[in-house]
């Protein structure tokens, strides 16, 4: 089958500043791949270099107060909230993989994943439950996430993890709704 193409080229890589190889290098050594939507950004390096620095803080910077696969499970259910199939997939794909230390990976079957994205999910850990609640209820409506939902996440968690979670489930709703909007194959 034949990979689709997008409605704009992809940018001509090698074109891009010697500062963006290195980053561009760690994150295709780290996905196994290139994404596509990394390849349509290249249009506009400034912009690449952002993206791409805002996604390594929110997602996996060192000074992180959320576990990194928690911000993977909640990046799938926004994306997946958010209608974002290419988002989805990335996700998704990246909890199926595994763990091999340089690699994002969490070991995760289809069927972890079927459950993962089931609307009725909710994990036990009380501090999990409360971040998947409010990360639900802010992708489907940030201005007005439920008090209780409000309170359950400040009774779990702490101020700084409380606000990486925001930055975590509104860097989703925006990269889902680049990646929508340019129609990423």
């Amino acid at each position: 089958m034949a990979e689709e193409t997008p409605f704009i080229p992809y940018a001509d890589r090698d074109a891009l500043p010697d500062q963006l190889k290195a980053p561009l290098e760690a994150y295709e050594a780290r996905m196994g791949f290139m994404p596509n939507a990394l390849k349509l950004y290249m249009h506009r390096p400034e912009l690449l270099a952002c993206l791409v620095q805002l996604n390594n803080t929110v997602m996996r910077d060192e000074s992180s107060h959320l576990d990194a696969g928690l911000k993977r499970r909640i990046s799938a259910i926004c994306s997946f909230l958010n209608k974002s199939a290419y988002c989805v997939a990335h996700n998704t794909n990246t909890l199926m993989n595994e763990d091999r230390g340089d690699e994002e990976g969490w070991g995760f079957s289809a069927q972890d994943v079927a459950k993962l994205l089931d609307p009725a999910y909710a994990p036990n850990d009380p501090a999990e439950k409360a971040a998947i609640e409010y990360a639900k209820a802010a992708s489907l409506n940030h201005s007005n996430v439920p008090r209780p939902v409000l309170e359950s996440l400040a009774e779990h968690m702490t101020p700084p993890q409380i606000v990486e979670l925001a930055c975590v489930v509104g860097f989703w709703a925006m990269y889902n709704s680049i990646h929508e909007a340019l129609d990423v194959p």
